[in-house]
């Protein structure tokens, strides 16, 4: 029988060393201004060694301990931790892959010296059933021409390493990689967003981009798509909590005088946080044991964004008029976690993929 290590509900450090996460917070309304990319939450944390624990699909059961880094960075800086999952997200990638190209690019992205780019949106949508891939693929001598746009990208910094996939004409899907500088792709200018403008997020093009087959990395695509995608979810829940954590936190110090009439509300969102954490680490040690189903995946990553988004909303509102001052902690939380519903699988695309999978069950 597995072992569950109890939940933690808490905005104590938990992996990470205290100086780590006191310098992330210390960075977090410099990266919000965009004076600081968010990148450079990755040598930091490769320096701590803190960047592929549990790659891949949960070796030696370290995801848990990943989860927690990703969910601490968060709640601290969620530029910071989105940043950190695209990054951890495009490893799992190259370690699961395992030929000899992608452990090599593997290699240089356990170090946190290159960012990884996860340009994986399109593919889990053709997986589930809902969109297409992005990528049109035809065959040529000794690989593929990609043509194309990923309309949504990010960590897309000149010596980024990027996975995503591609699908011919005669219905082949793959996924390949490649290095930013790659002839013929080109990446755009960085979107004006209402939160995250440090993680260097823009589309990316490609105009009839040569892929040696040595760069694909399975064509294997759904089985693939259906190893990862545990992974995948658990680690964007971590992101949700850390947001409502640290706005649980931050809440609570108000709930005084005329405040008072939250508490209740206070109460029910640290709850549901709770359950969430709970499910979350439960999930975790199932994970690389094929004991993990579509439709509890898919309940606690939607449950993790609603809760996210309310707690950052309690606590806004708790703040008063210094939660709407644009440069308050508090205002950035409420900008982040109203990024998170919109962020790939969105909210739409959750329930339209839950609703059918429980028609499957």
């Amino acid at each position: 029988m597995t072992t569950v290590t109890q939940p933690v509900t808490t905005t104590e450090s938990l992996i990470l060393p205290a100086v780590v996460r006191a310098e992330i917070a210390a960075n977090a309304k410099s990266v919000d201004k965009g004076e600081k990319d968010a990148r450079y939450v990755l040598n930091l944390l490769g320096d701590a060694e803190l960047l592929s624990l549990g790659a891949p699909t949960n070796e030696s059961g370290k995801l848990l301990e990943m989860a927690r880094v990703v969910r601490e960075v968060s709640a601290e800086d969620l530029s910071a931790g989105f940043t950190l999952w695209a990054d951890r997200m495009t490893l799992e990638y190259l370690m699961q892959a395992s030929t000899d190209y992608s452990l090599g690019l593997a290699e240089q992205l356990r170090s946190g010296q290159r960012p990884g780019v996860t340009g994986m949106a399109g593919a889990f949508k053709e997986a589930a059933g809902c969109g297409e891939i992005d990528l049109s693929a035809s065959r040529v001598e000794g690989g593929w021409l990609i043509n194309g746009k990923l309309n949504w990208a990010s960590n897309l910094y000149e010596d980024a390493i990027v996975v995503t996939a591609a699908k011919a004409a005669d219905g082949t899907r793959f996924l390949f990689a490649f290095e930013a500088g790659h002839t013929g792709v080109e990446f755009g200018q960085p979107f004006g967003l209402l939160g995250l403008n440090a993680t260097a997020s823009a589309w990316v093009g490609f105009d009839s981009v040569f892929i040696p087959d040595v760069q694909v990395l399975t064509e294997d695509f759904t089985n693939f798509i259906k190893t990862v995608r545990p992974t995948f979810v658990v680690l964007q829940t971590a992101e949700c909590i850390g947001v409502a954590e640290a706005a649980l936190a931050s809440g609570a110090k108000r709930l005084t005088g005329v405040n008072e009439s939250f508490s209740q509300d206070h109460q029910q969102a640290a709850a549901r946080v709770a359950d969430v954490i709970t499910r979350q680490e439960e999930i975790i040690s199932r994970i690389g044991n094929d004991q993990v189903s579509s439709v509890e995946l898919l309940e606690l990553r939607l449950d993790a964004a609603e809760v996210a988004v309310a707690t950052a909303n309690i606590e806004v509102r708790v703040a008063g008029g210094a939660g709407y001052a644009k440069s308050s902690p508090a205002s950035r939380r409420f900008r982040e976690a109203a990024f998170i519903p919109v962020q790939s699988p969105s909210e739409g695309q959750l329930r339209w993929e839950l609703a059918r999978a429980r028609e499957n069950a």
